[in-house]
């Protein structure tokens, strides 16, 4: 009987231990939500310090939590099923430390600046939404003319899918337009007809190369080409108008 009793105590033990860490847990989570939360509202508003040190905390609070030390967030400490909806924010906050240290002029906020932009990299590459946060990088490129231009350009090649190469390797000097018009040509009229599929394998085997001679050439040469990109993104058989 009195060992009954020590194990119903034991267990009474473990319970109220397992209820006290779900609690912390959910209040912690709480807590990360809200600093989030807080920092996109400062970014917004262009309180940058402010969001800065929110998201920072908000990263430290997970680095705390995961056990992995200062700057040792990777996608494999988290469930990516469970926590979904986290690694998403995650790569979302490193996005907007990216950009705000795009603009920062020290040596040692340009390595800040270079480590963010690897953990969006590593935050994004293989994920659900990995399409999604390549579309947002180009268009940053083409729309914002980022500081660090050829970091970002490097890091929109390490995760843009189904590449375009030629058109990556010139979206900094075009239309905004220009690939998602290019990309639906090619999907919904190329892809359509067994011509448009040679076309397509033709441009899948040269196009790297093609990409890298672009890449060397002068900038002024580089806007012409991106200009008659542009021009030929914007022909009615393209766009899908006749």
């Amino acid at each position: 009987m009195a060992k009954d009793g020590l194990a119903k105590t034991r267990r009474k033990v473990q319970q109220a231990v397992e209820q006290a860490e779900a609690e912390y847990r959910r209040q912690l989570q709480v807590k990360r939500i809200e600093l989030a939360a807080a920092g996109l509202r400062a970014y917004q508003q262009r309180r940058h310090g402010d969001a800065v040190k929110n998201f920072h905390t908000y990263l430290g609070i997970l680095e705390d939590w995961k056990g992995c030390g200062e700057g040792g967030l990777t996608p494999s400490l988290f469930d990516s099923k469970k926590e979904a909806p986290e690694l998403l924010l995650i790569s979302g906050i490193y996005w907007d430390l990216v950009k705000l240290y795009d603009r920062t002029k020290s040596i040692q906020k340009q390595n800040d600046f270079l480590h963010y932009l690897e953990k969006y990299i590593l935050f994004s590459k293989g994920m659900p939404y990995q399409g999604l946060c390549a579309e947002t990088l180009r268009k940053y490129i083409a729309v914002e003319k980022p500081v660090h231009k050829e970091d970002f350009k490097n890091a929109y090649k390490m995760i843009a899918v189904n590449k375009c190469f030629i058109a990556t390797a010139l979206c900094d000097v075009t239309d905004v337009e220009t690939v998602p018009r290019l990309r639906a040509f090619r999907d919904g009229t190329l892809a359509s007809s067994r011509t448009g599929r040679f076309v397509i394998r033709a441009y899948y085997w040269s196009g790297p190369l093609l990409a890298r001679a672009v890449e060397r050439l002068p900038s002024g040469s580089r806007a012409g080409l991106g200009c008659a990109l542009d021009g030929l993104a914007r022909l009615p058989v393209i766009r899908g108008r006749g």
